[in-house]
């Protein structure tokens, strides 16, 4: 029998994606999205940072963020940077601008480096796609601990085009803690971040509520599917890490399907958390 049938659900409840609609309130996950909130609407900023741990959540938050900004208000280009250069993160974000993403290439300025086109075609972007409407660009770079020192410095001078009383951008950086601790290396960047913010994982006494929320968005009717007993284990193992205990929980609903058993207790949890450290370590 299919799990997802087995337990009556709509959907799997713990998958390692970013699905908005799984978003869990945390206290650490609701003031970093109040900040980042904040930062947006504030407009005047220019720059901030969210950090975090492998697997926090820093993703998911950003992504309810995009949906939670109003789109008469707001444009949002969205990058998972990796180890891009400033050329290529400028073609992307012109892309996402265009109202036909097709890449016809920057419009001629008269010759120049293709970082110089680039960056007037952005700016040219800007002056036609979203001023004339009142909105308001935001730049997301997830990952960002990936760029190097001389693409973040590029990075920080788009920020300028805020200057002359024109509140054109916001530029938010996400990424792993080291992001912050590049940035501290550069105070040219560090000192323009408007808000700074480290996601810190689920406290022991969130981990059933965050349970029980994936499987509610999920569909089950039950709130018990997983015993009481078990939560101690998880949160041993996951140090309340949201992709950990996604991981664990995804295997111990499996197992419990193919089981036929109507609870995930203890003892499977455990065994599921044995195997994972036996291969992974």
């Amino acid at each position: 029998m299919d799990y997802l049938e087995f337990w009556k659900l709509r959907q799997a409840p713990f998958e390692m994606n970013s699905d908005p609609s799984f978003f869990f309130e945390s206290r650490a996950h609701g003031e970093a999205l109040a900040r980042l909130l904040y930062l947006v609407a504030d407009q005047g900023m220019g720059m901030g940072m969210l950090t975090g741990e492998i697997g926090a959540g820093k993703t998911i938050t950003l992504s309810v963020l995009k949906n939670r900004l109003r789109r008469d208000l707001y444009q949002v280009s969205y990058i998972r940077t990796a180890s891009l250069r400033f050329s290529d993160l400028l073609q992307e974000i012109n892309l996402q601008l265009r109202e036909d993403p097709v890449p016809n290439g920057p419009p001629d300025v008269g010759g120049g480096t293709d970082t110089y086109r680039l960056l007037k075609e952005f700016e040219s972007l800007l002056d036609r796609r979203l001023r004339p409407m009142g909105r308001h660009f935001v730049l997301i770079l997830d990952e960002a601990q990936l760029l190097d020192p001389k693409c973040l410095e590029e990075v920080k001078c788009l920020t300028n085009l805020n200057q002359d009383g024109r509140r054109c951008l916001t530029i938010i950086l996400a990424g792993q803690p080291e992001l912050r601790e590049n940035l501290r290396l550069m105070p040219q960047i560090y000192q323009r971040l408007g808000i700074v913010f480290h996601l810190l994982n689920l406290s022991r006494d969130e981990l059933a509520p965050y349970v029980t929320h994936r499987l509610s968005v999920a569909g089950s009717p039950r709130q018990d599917v997983f015993e009481d007993a078990c939560l101690d284990e998880l949160y041993v193992f996951s140090g309340g890490c949201p992709r950990q205990i996604n991981r664990v929980c995804k295997l111990a609903v499996d197992r419990a399907c193919l089981l036929q058993k109507t609870v995930v207790d203890a003892n499977m949890v455990r065994m599921i958390i044995a195997d994972i450290r036996k291969y992974f370590g």
